[in-house]
């Protein structure tokens, strides 16, 4: 697990340096890693802008990019650059469809540094040192994130081409598969993930993410330098300035494909395979029409297995592993089958060091309706696990908004991100570097109350022994579209309906909510941007030819959970609930559910499988096969509890410490330097907001807070109307 950074000089001349050989720094941080010594004796400190010289000063700005995102990885940094070029200028080829979802780049004659700063998880000593190199110094890579499986790895490539490695990190497979396979080495990797490789015999770049980007990866171009890393702020010292990209936050475009909030950075696509059907698992999708053969017995089988061999993969580490616990089924039977595995003797934890698992949670206000440290101690009593809370009460959850929203990089709905970032400070001063948490259970197995529109608006022909007939789905139907209006006016203040009629089929449930008004457009953004939608920005990002089988061969709630798996599942959830709160206190997340086994799997069942209906309770149960996978595991409190999605309280009072910070960002100077939200429409907003303590106009103040933020840590010039 790391931060990484990648500069690579596109348009130039030679003569960067007067260094003849690659430069390396190696150094193990020493406690203090906002100075240090560098192989040419050069110091630096964070964050210091050389203002994109990057001919004579990339060494220093790698260095000072790593310290930027020094929370990713602690441990040491480790800088590789290689030699001068000899051409007068760099021909380069951007080719992001070469490799399918990779950004590949074929370069002639370039300057390339690559840098890491490191979490050591496994292979603890100086040869789990990044950047990476294969023997004979042609190849070099930098990777964030957790490959399992190495050990079988490594053995195979020892034993196919007789490969040297250098340590025992997991992460040192990448050379050696790539050496070995070329680009298709990515189908071998198994875990989370984020890499670059740099090629300088074959004269070739490319990045990857894992398939449902959990490991963050960002590029831009500027200056003519390609430039990458792991978070935005770690572009700051090339001399990148960060502008709005005023289209992407009104058409939700950094929520919905690969731009962000800022002008011109965009995120390396999720999934790295370099087909569709492979990378998008098209194939592993049922066709409706086709009928399922196997037993309710089988699939359940099926699920537990998988399920049982991702935690069991997800324990292995060489430093102490933890969970994060909260109410819910699917932390929980993490940390059932966690300990039934312990128990068995199968695996050991973490390093073996620890002879109990720790789990920790969250404990908001009681009473507030948000707290499930009850439900999360009820589960830990059960299974005779330590679980350790963090309380969140209103004054902490304001005393750490600012900071996580700078670690997060864009705003969220709600506050639930500030208590994530909370817990893993709890984490982190437990003495835990590594946690599993349940994310991703609700994607895969149809967990959202959306889903259920999307599973009543056809039969599910799949399953023969459906018991939900025409006139009880159409019936059921029917008092979804109703609950769904509802909740939707009480969560965003519309009624979720403005769905384009030629687009009706295409669009699922949730996309009603891409409009949930945080933002207040000034009059210059409404109009020069008045025609856009973010339902239709988000289902024509889809690839045509998947649309197709969404119109042709999937059942409409497999097609809306490809739609979240794309859209808000990597650029929100993973971004604001998992890596970004996780790594701003320096802990590696994990996530079981992910595992791509386990999602081909889940992707095959019949839709039946994940929501059933229950003729004799009339009730329709989401996550209907893994409760069944989970049985042996969790309580029965957790077995029969219906989902409640992890967020923070949304009402506040007057005068309380959230009050008073709202009324401190959300002014007149600030609002009006964003440039893109009306003051007129925000003038009286918080006030309004805390004295009716309406949940839309909480949430709307919310939002507009972290946007100010944002533009005071970046330094964001206002936005203005282009010509």
């Amino acid at each position: 697990m790391c931060g990484i950074t990648v500069a690579i000089k596109l348009v130039g001349r030679s003569g960067y340096c007067s260094a003849k050989a690659p430069v390396t720094n190696s150094l193990v941080a020493d406690g203090d890693h906002k100075k240090r010594k560098l192989s040419n004796g050069f110091t630096h400190s964070q964050l210091e802008n050389s203002h994109g010289n990057f001919d004579h000063n990339l060494e220093h700005q790698l260095a000072s990019s790593l310290d930027a995102i020094n929370h990713r990885g602690p441990d040491s940094h480790g800088i590789w650059i290689s030699p001068d070029s000899n051409g007068d200028r760099v021909e380069y080829q951007l080719n992001c469809q070469l490799h399918g979802l990779i950004l590949s780049i074929v370069l002639l004659s370039t300057i390339a540094g690559l840098g890491s700063c490191r979490l050591a998880i496994n292979g603890l000593g100086p040869g789990g040192q990044q950047p990476f190199s294969n023997p004979d110094g042609t190849i070099h890579a930098v990777v964030n994130g957790e490959l399992y499986d190495h050990h079988c790895i490594r053995d195979e490539m020892i034993q196919l081409s007789g490969y040297q490695f250098q340590g025992g990190s997991d992460s040192e497979i990448v050379v050696a598969l790539y050496q070995y396979y070329g680009v298709s080495f990515l189908s071998s990797l198994r875990g989370e993930y984020a890499l670059s490789i740099y090629d300088s015999k074959k004269h070739l770049f490319l990045a990857a993410r894992d398939r449902s980007g959990i490991k963050p990866l960002f590029w831009t171009i500027h200056n003519g330098n390609l430039l990458l890393a792991s978070e935005a702020k770690a572009l700051l010292p090339f001399g990148w300035q960060p502008e709005w990209d005023v289209r992407s936050i009104i058409d939700k475009g950094w929520l919905t494909e690969e731009r962000t909030i800022f002008k011109g950075l965009r995120k390396v696509s999720a999934s790295g395979v370099g087909n569709l059907n492979a990378c998008d698992g098209v194939t592993d999708l049922t066709n409706k029409s086709v009928p399922e053969t196997r037993t309710e017995e089988e699939m359940i089988a099926g699920v537990q297995a998988r399920m049982l061999d991702a935690v069991r993969v997800r324990l292995q580490a060489e430093v102490p592993v933890g969970i994060h616990l909260s109410g819910g089924i699917d932390s929980a039977v993490i940390a059932g089958m966690a300990k039934h595995l312990l128990d068995k003797g199968d695996v050991k934890l973490g390093s073996g060091g620890e002879h109990r698992l720790r789990c920790l949670g969250i404990a908001f206000d009681k009473g507030s309706g948000y707290d499930e440290s009850v439900i999360a101690q009820n589960t830990a009593d059960f299974l005779g696990v330590d679980f350790q809370k963090t309380h969140m009460d209103e004054a902490e959850l304001a005393a750490n908004f600012e900071e996580a929203v700078w670690f997060d990089e864009q705003p969220h709905f709600e506050l639930g991100f500030v208590g994530k970032h909370a817990l893993s400070k709890l984490t982190r001063d437990s003495g835990l570097k590594t946690v599993i948490s349940g994310q991703g259970s609700d994607e895969i197995f149809g967990g959202y109350d959306v889903y259920l529109r999307d599973y009543l608006r056809e039969s599910d022909i799949a399953w023969p022994h459906n018991d939900l007939d025409i006139p009880t789905r159409l019936r059921e139907l029917h008092a979804s579209e109703v609950s769904m209006t509802n909740a939707f006016a009480t969560w965003t203040g519309h009624d979720g309906t403005k769905i384009p009629p030629h687009l009706s089929t295409e669009i699922p449930t949730f996309a009603s909510s891409m409009t949930i008004p945080h933002l207040f457009p000034s009059s210059w953004a409404s109009k020069q941007f008045e025609s856009l939608s973010p339902q239709v920005t988000m289902i024509e990002n889809i690839d045509v030819r998947i649309r197709d089988l969404m119109r042709t061969k999937w059942h409409p709630l497999h097609s809306a959970q490809y739609v979240w798996n794309k859209t808000a599942l990597p650029n929100m959830l993973l971004t604001n609930l998992s890596d970004r709160t996780e790594m701003s206190h320096s802990v590696e997340g994990r996530v079981p559910f992910l595992d791509h086994h386990l999602m081909e799997y889940v992707n095959a069942l019949p839709p039946s499988m994940k929501v059933r209906y229950d003729p004799d309770t009339g009730q329709l149960t989401e996550k209907w096969i893994l409760r069944q996978a989970s049985r042996p595991f969790i309580t029965d409190e957790l077995y029969t509890r219906k989902k409640h999605p992890y967020s923070a309280p949304s009402i506040y009072p007057l005068a309380g410490p959230m009050h008073a910070l709202m009324s401190k960002l959300i002014t007149k100077n600030n609002v009006e330097q964003l440039g893109f939200v009306d003051w007129s429409k925000t003038e009286n907003l918080v006030q309004k907001a805390f004295e009716s303590q309406d949940q839309v106009q909480l949430r709307s103040a919310f939002g507009i807070a972290q946007w100010v933020v944002l533009g005071q840590r970046f330094g964001i010039p206002k936005a203005e109307a282009s010509e």
